[in-house]
């Protein structure tokens, strides 16, 4: 049995992203093998109604939510809660969900204890691709805050003792950055929770579930929606998600004159996902920049063709045609006709969901994903 501190921020039940659903579900399958897991979030508690295990203990660390510094924020008082934490206990492993902010913390941390530094890349330039500031001084700090968090990026990945990487794309960038001995441990996906209906009745909706913001190119959806609504007069789509961008998508819909086809959900607990995806019958989120993408293997394990970019880590598992369709990034025009085309052959469509419920079932099980953290952290503990 090791002990394990895991440095993770605001892990919010309601929502929760690819990132958080990796540390979710490892931190999940590590205490069932025996291991104790000491997890630091944020303010709120609530994912103890996730953590029921006897070997999970919630750490909450109060910090200063100052608008467009909720990292840096939350770095000055996780490290004194967890310095605290350490000069009183044992552990044997620290564990960063991800680059951005918290491996530089455990960076810092394993200066300061001489304890192994496991980090979780899920997409080292996120930072970059991810960033919308608000308010009026936003302009002024964008140059900055990049800057800092490029340093705290390098800085992370230089001293950890394993980047554990979730694709190919992401052990790429990490190592461009500076990141020392990596390895590929993917996301996952929980096949008893995501999966196909039993009874479905094919028809023409397409959902999708991310934040609104640029690099997940949903305003390219809408426009390429514009056209499949002309074409397919049953069509649907259904956006799952909200963001700095949701003002803008709302106007272009209303642009398009498709109100009455488009939906808009807002954010929806993780555990409403699976029964929105059974419901539907293509999932797309042509994004522009992508670490790994748990959506998509999702979608593909409740039998929902997806239709994406060959952007970052999408192309580990989504192979052209076979287990999914991919388009350029930035064509509405050329993603419109791949969606025209998918809803209308439904032989193509009973293929996609077939090969890819099976690449799902053979590679992403999170049974897999814990059993390899395992490995890695005996070999770091060497």
């Amino acid at each position: 049995m090791k002990k394990i501190l895991f440095i993770c921020g605001d892990l919010n039940p309601n929502d929760l992203g690819g990132a958080e659903v990796h540390i979710v579900e490892v931190i999940k399958g590590l205490a069932a093998r025996g291991h104790k897991c000491e997890v630091f979030v944020g303010d709120d508690d609530a994912i103890c109604e996730v953590f029921t295990h006897e070997n999970i203990t919630v750490h909450t660390v109060a910090y200063r939510k100052v608008k467009n510094l909720y990292s840096i924020a939350y770095l000055q008082a996780a490290w004194k809660s967890i310095f605290k934490f350490l000069k009183e206990n044992k552990i044997d492993i620290l564990h960063a969900k991800q680059v951005y902010p918290f491996a530089y913390l455990g960076a810092r941390l394993k200066k300061q204890f001489g304890i192994p530094l496991y980090v979780t890349v899920q997409n080292p330039l996120a930072h970059k691709e991810e960033m919308v500031l608000k308010g009026g001084a936003a302009r002024f700090l964008q140059k900055f805050l990049l800057w800092l968090a490029e340093r705290y990026v390098r800085l992370g990945l230089k001293h950890a003792d394993i980047c554990a990487c979730v694709s190919n794309y992401s052990e790429k960038r990490a190592i461009q950055l500076g990141a020392g001995k990596t390895v590929i441990v993917p996301n996952g996906v929980d096949t008893h929770v995501f999966h196909p209906p039993k009874e479905k009745v094919d028809g023409y909706k397409i959902v999708t579930t991310s934040t609104l913001i640029p690099r997940n190119g949903i305003d390219v959806l809408v426009r390429a929606f514009g056209a499949v609504a002309k074409e397919i007069p049953e069509a649907r789509l259904e956006i799952a998600g909200e963001g700095p961008m949701e003002d803008e998508l709302k106007s272009a819909v209303g642009g398009l004159h498709i109100a009455d086809r488009v939906n808009f959900l807002g954010t929806i607990k993780h555990s409403e996902v699976p029964e929105l995806l059974r419901s539907a019958d293509l999932f797309v989120r042509p994004s522009r920049f992508e670490g790994f993408g748990v959506s998509f293997i999702e979608a593909m394990a409740c039998g929902v063709p997806v239709i994406t970019c060959p952007s970052g880590g999408i192309t580990d598992f989504v192979v052209d045609g076979e287990t999914g369709m991919l388009v350029a990034p930035d064509a509405p025009d050329e993603l419109a006709n791949a969606m025209i085309g998918v809803l209308r052959d439904r032989g193509k469509l009973s293929n996609l969901k077939k090969n890819a419920l099976k690449m799902v079932k053979e590679r992403y099980s999170w049974e897999k994903v814990v059993a390899k953290v395992e490995a890695e952290y005996n070999a770091v503990a060497k």
